[in-house]
């Protein structure tokens, strides 16, 4: 049988307060399931799962309207969803993790009277930052609609086909990295453009819309000085500016 819980329960084991667990009532995002003899509503086992899905599609940058259609999808896509999501904290984790290690070593460098390695610090704050920034920098540059497209696109994949996917994509972008300064017309850079192209066009061939504006966004998010390799910029512009000689150079 299922547990119940009052509000007031729901919200210290949630650590989500009563009048967020109101709102997300009002807006119809996470309703209490049950109703006692005597009227009051109560919240159930279910609905622990589904605030779970909630908080941790809010912590990878989701908007409430969002998580409200990913919670409706069926079941099996929302399995598929949970995996996806597994991945993304452990990669949260793991940046963090770096954090917490160097701001221990930091701290024992202190305390033993030792010089502070300010680039240290630096890098810190950047692990930390970069958690924040991952949420925040796609939704300036894709619409509501460009999201339902990304979407659809992952509903076409099993996890095991997008981190094969993501895999090819990392390949491909170490040799582009190693190929730097080939000539744009050689065969090795004709055969790396290639590739680029095939990868897209198996990722996103049905979105050509998409295409560009992911294009537009590496490009807006470089002009704003984001240029290190992280999370929301998985290569540089030295690496997009090769690619697109490459392909000039095929076509002149």
């Amino acid at each position: 049988m299922s547990n119940r819980y009052r509000v007031n329960e729901f919200s210290r084991l949630t650590k989500v307060t009563v009048r967020t667990l109101h709102y997300y009532d009002q807006i119809d995002l996470l309703k209490p399931s049950g109703r006692a003899s005597n009227r009051y509503r109560y919240y159930t086992d279910q609905d622990l799962f589904r605030m779970q899905q909630v908080v941790t599609l809010k912590f990878l940058g989701l908007s409430l309207e969002d998580i409200k259609r990913a919670l409706a999808r069926p079941r099996a896509a929302l399995l598929k969803s949970m995996r996806l999501q597994a991945e993304a904290v452990d990669k949260e984790i793991e940046r963090l993790g770096r954090a917490a290690k160097a701001l221990r070593e930091t701290a024992r460098v202190a305390e033993a009277g030792g010089p502070l390695d300010w680039k240290k610090f630096i890098n810190i704050m950047e692990d930390i930052q970069m958690s924040e920034d991952r949420k925040q920098a796609w939704a300036k540059h894709f619409t509501e609609s460009d999201m339902k497209e990304f979407e659809e696109i992952g509903d076409r994949h099993t996890p095991e086909m997008m981190e094969a996917y993501q895999k090819k994509w990392a390949a491909l972008i170490e040799e582009v990295k190693a190929n730097l300064k080939a000539d744009p017309a050689s065969e090795a850079a004709q055969s790396l453009a290639e590739r680029w192209k095939d990868l897209l066009d198996e990722g996103y061939g049905g979105h050509p819309g998409l295409q560009k504006k992911i294009a537009a966004a590496y490009k807006n998010e470089w002009k704003a000085g984001h240029t290190a390799q992280g999370p929301t910029m998985p290569f540089g512009p030295e690496i997009w500016d090769f690619i697109r000689k490459a392909m000039e150079a095929k076509s002149d």
